[in-house]
């Protein structure tokens, strides 16, 4: 319930007198506060009351109207109040999702009630709060003066059918903010020195925007033409929200010869370029909204057009890059926001937490504890049994949790991470890690290579619940599955090396398809003794080398290209170096293998038996004498290497591809059995 006597506290703070800046508040999210201590004395000050963790008890923030500035004293400073609401009484409240930026304090943008003098606003770093001046940073300031700002025009129109720009009003959905609305800011609405109290209020994040009747997503200052953009997005998506694929894509082509609209969709992409979209924290704050206002400076769009423009744009510039080569929405570069925005239109809550993890798992936090903890309102296991507990270093956090989704997800997709072999970040990162090598480093803002399957769905085991048991005390994770086959031969793919003097060439695919022995030992099957054909053994190496959708998507060379350029001895007959460097580019940080099969069940007939040698694809990380298995309720083979200091034990490298075994045919050819990861 809130307080009762908040309309008497505001009065008081609006005529009273503040007191002087004595505390800083921290406002990273709502994790990062240990750092910020370091940097910052922080006073004791009685702003925060005791919060009810048995009610799910909240504070909201109210900001208060603006007051006429003056010339000795200036424009009227931010001032807000405090009130405590409980989330069992179903309060009505707006919640704000940013970032933490620290970096515009005393720079200025225009103010848009005098441009014609070009009065500029000065970025402040401090509001009042309860009557006391507290410090924030100036991301959350900047937002606060346009959430005020845009309110004191609402109080000046409040029959007003439209909003100030001409946007349409949701009187019922109450999309807009006012005064009349409290709004939950995680910085000012948690005790950030309480270590108890911002666990508990964490472990509700997930609810606290859900429930919320309108989450303002504020993105950062305005960009050029804003305003036609937002424009030409609700235009769009009012006109053919309800077409074909097909119909989109003719309408976009008539569209793009128009250089008002190439201009307004460069200016989504510079929307779509705010360093907003990168954060994890706002991931599941844009998702769980009920209703979501995406603020650019002053102008606002709500997230449904927002949301459906952008997949379907993402969408057909693949096709128009294909078709045309051509290139408008620079998606690659935006990955970050389109993934959290498409997220919006396309997540369901049947979506598993390990594939939520995967998903956004570039996207960036202050906190590497909050890798877990910023997603845990996401998932169809609501936290998933996952405690908010800041006193845990990031290796127990990492590996308590992966442990619990396994645990109530049964998919071994989590443990597949080649980031502690090939990732960017500093080797003293993973020296310092006491992880074992079946619990992703989440830490790893920047794996150096994408899935080898490409977006091609796989069933290797032919079971979809993994089957598995962990030891607390060993840190051991035992799995069933099957033993599939050992490397025998590598050849890595790397663009790179086409230009050097001993650069990869076409002959190298023809050398290890020939130099390839029978993957199955002679001795075990009625096969004749008889190799196949060079041009077979090449079809094998073409559909190792292509089984993803990104090859399909930017195919650079047939099948029956490959295979003449392999087997042509003409001099003049060799592909262009940059046929050859098209393929890799595809391919790169990738590697071709040959396998040697493991032992078949006895009595599996040899129709069920490959003939000629087996080719597959891994990360160039594997060397030879690593296996290959497919573990029950695993969407991919993985490579596995023996751990040299715990005899019968494996270590994780990564997912390969096999094509012969992608689909469950390893299924009653190989005997199950245990494979404990170390």
């Amino acid at each position: 319930m809130a307080d009762s006597n908040i309309t008497s506290r505001l009065r008081k703070l609006r005529f009273g007198r503040r007191v002087s800046p004595s505390r800083s508040v921290p406002t990273t999210k709502a994790s990062s506060v240990s750092s910020q201590k370091s940097k910052t004395q922080l006073a004791k000050i009685d702003i925060y009351h005791p919060l009810s963790p048995s009610t799910r008890e909240i504070r909201l923030l109210h900001i208060l109207p603006e007051q006429p500035g003056s010339l000795l004293l200036g424009p009227d400073p931010i001032s807000c109040v405090l009130s405590h609401v409980s989330l069992d009484d179903k309060p009505t409240y707006h919640a704000l999702s940013y970032m933490w930026d620290d970096e515009s304090l005393g720079q200025s943008f225009e103010d848009p009630d005098d441009v014609k003098r070009k009065k500029k606003v000065l970025i402040s770093g401090f509001i009042f709060l309860d009557g006391q001046a507290v410090e924030v940073t100036p991301n959350l300031w900047v937002a606060l003066w346009h959430l005020r700002r845009g309110a004191n025009w609402f109080k000046s129109h409040p029959d007003s059918e439209v909003g100030e720009f001409g946007e349409k009003l949701d009187k019922e959905k109450h999309t807009h903010f006012t005064y009349e609305n409290p709004i939950w800011i995680d910085a000012l609405c948690i005790n950030q020195l309480d270590v108890v109290e911002r666990n508990q209020q964490v472990q509700l994040m997930g609810s606290l925007y859900q429930n919320a009747q309108c989450v303002h997503s504020w993105t950062g200052l305005e960009v050029p033409d804003t305003e036609d953009c937002v424009d030409m997005v609700e235009s769009c998506y009012s006109k053919l929200k309800g077409s074909a694929d097909t119909e989109l894509e003719t309408e976009f082509r008539k569209m793009l010869p128009d250089q008002t609209f190439e201009s307004r969709w460069k200016t989504l992409s510079l929307i779509c370029d705010k360093a907003y979209w990168h954060r994890l924290w706002i991931v599941q704050e844009f998702i769980l909204a009920q209703q979501c206002t995406v603020h650019v400076g002053l102008r606002t769009i709500n997230s449904v057009p927002l949301a459906w423009f952008v997949r379907h744009a993402k969408d057909i510039e693949n096709k128009m890059i294909r078709k045309l080569g051509l290139v408008v929405f620079r998606t690659g570069e935006l990955l970050p926001a389109i993934q959290t925005i498409q997220a919006r239109y396309l997540y369901n809550e049947r979506t598993t937490l390990s594939a939520i993890l995967m998903v956004f798992r570039e996207h960036k936090c202050s906190d590497p504890r909050d890798k877990i903890y910023g997603l845990l309102g996401l998932g169809r296991n609501k936290n998933y049994g996952i405690q908010v507990d800041y006193t845990l270093d990031a290796d127990a956090v990492y590996q308590d949790s992966v442990r619990q989704i396994l645990d109530r997800d049964r998919d071994l997709s989590l443990i597949i991470s080649p980031s502690r072999f090939s990732c960017q970040c500093t080797k003293s990162q993973h020296n310092l890690s006491t992880l074992p090598s079946w619990v992703r480093d989440f830490r790893c803002l920047n794996e150096a290579h994408e899935s080898l399957r490409g977006g091609v769905e796989c069933n290797p085991s032919g079971h979809t619940q993994a089957v598995f048991s962990v030891s607390r005390h060993n840190d051991v994770l035992a799995c069933k599955g099957m033993h599939v086959g050992t490397i025998i031969k590598l050849l890595p793919l790397c663009s790179t090396n086409v230009n050097s003097s001993d650069g990869l060439t076409i002959g190298d695919f023809a050398s290890l398809a020939s130099d390839a022995p029978n993957a199955v030992d002679p001795s075990r099957t009625s096969h004749s003794s008889s190799s196949s054909s060079l041009p077979e053994r090449l079809k094998g190496l073409y559909a190792a080398l292509t089984n993803n959708v990104r090859y399909e998507a930017l195919a650079a060379m047939d099948e029956a290209t490959f295979i003449h350029h392999c087997t042509s001895s003409a001099q003049d007959d060799q592909p262009d170096k940059n046929d050859v460097e098209r393929l890799l580019n595809l391919m790169d940080n990738e590697a071709l293998f040959s396998l040697n099969l493991a032992p078949p069940v006895p009595g599996i007939a040899d129709a069920r038996l490959p003939r000629g040698p087996v080719f597959g694809k891994c990360y160039p990380f594997c060397q030879a004498g690593d296996i290959i298995v497919a573990l029950y309720g695993c969407p991919t083979l993985v490579a596995l290497r023996a751990d040299p200091l715990d005899q019968g034990c494996f270590k994780v490298l990564g997912e390969v591809s096999v094509p012969e075994f992608m689909d469950g045919q390893a299924v009653g050819m190989f005997e199950e059995r245990d494979f404990e990861l170390t």
